[in-house]
């Protein structure tokens, strides 16, 4: 089966995504412009937010814009906000596996579901989320094995339910990115 242009576009971006994370490779006071690493994800999520809005206003879409998001607020805005906000309130560990995991897993899941046997989407997707949360959290920390396997089981399970959630306007691309980060981290938190 022969991926359509718009949907590559979409697989694509998405996985683009996993290098959100490199956020926290830039100093956090900014050398020779005076400014904190925080204001440049701001302005991410500002220019980003300005665009979707002249383009709503103007009705213009593009390659790999879904049709009904053509007078809605389409996924890649739902996806830089989700990203904003896992980057600026969590922990740097728990941000890096869940994008990480959002930007592999989502496209994963479409595709699984485009598949022959739709039944395997969602034990594929969940494991390939929990290898991938797992590695990002052991390579981005020194906390244990048993430690992170608990974390990614909590935060593959939320993201996958998470992708399958229907709610009118919040695209799943903010969902799958936001809901296992806040997972994640009320169970470090509480343990």
């Amino acid at each position: 089966m022969i991926m359509k242009r718009d949907v590559a576009v979409r697989r694509l971006t998405h996985v683009l995504i996993a290098f959100a994370p490199l956020y926290y490779s830039i100093p956090v006071d900014l050398p020779y412009i005076g400014l904190r690493r925080w204001v440049l994800l701001i302005a991410f999520f500002a220019a980003v937010s300005m665009f979707e809005a002249i383009r709503l206003w103007k009705g213009i879409t593009f390659l790999g814009l879904r049709p009904h998001e053509r007078n809605q607020i389409a996924s890649f805005a739902w996806a830089a906000a989700g990203i904003t906000l896992v980057l600026w309130l969590f922990p740097h560990e728990i941000a890096t596996a869940a994008l990480i995991g959002m930007a592999i897993v989502d496209p994963l899941i479409g595709e699984l579901r485009n598949s022959t046997d739709a039944r395997i989407a969602v034990p594929v997707s969940s494991g390939v989320y929990l290898v991938l949360c797992i590695s990002a959290l052991l390579l981005s920390s020194e906390m244990s094995f048993l430690f992170a396997g608990a974390l990614a089981s909590v935060g593959a399970a939320v993201a996958v339910a998470s992708e399958n959630l229907e709610i009118k306007y919040v695209d799943d691309d903010f969902l799958m990115a936001v809901l296992p980060a806040v997972a994640m981290t009320a169970l470090w938190l509480w343990v």
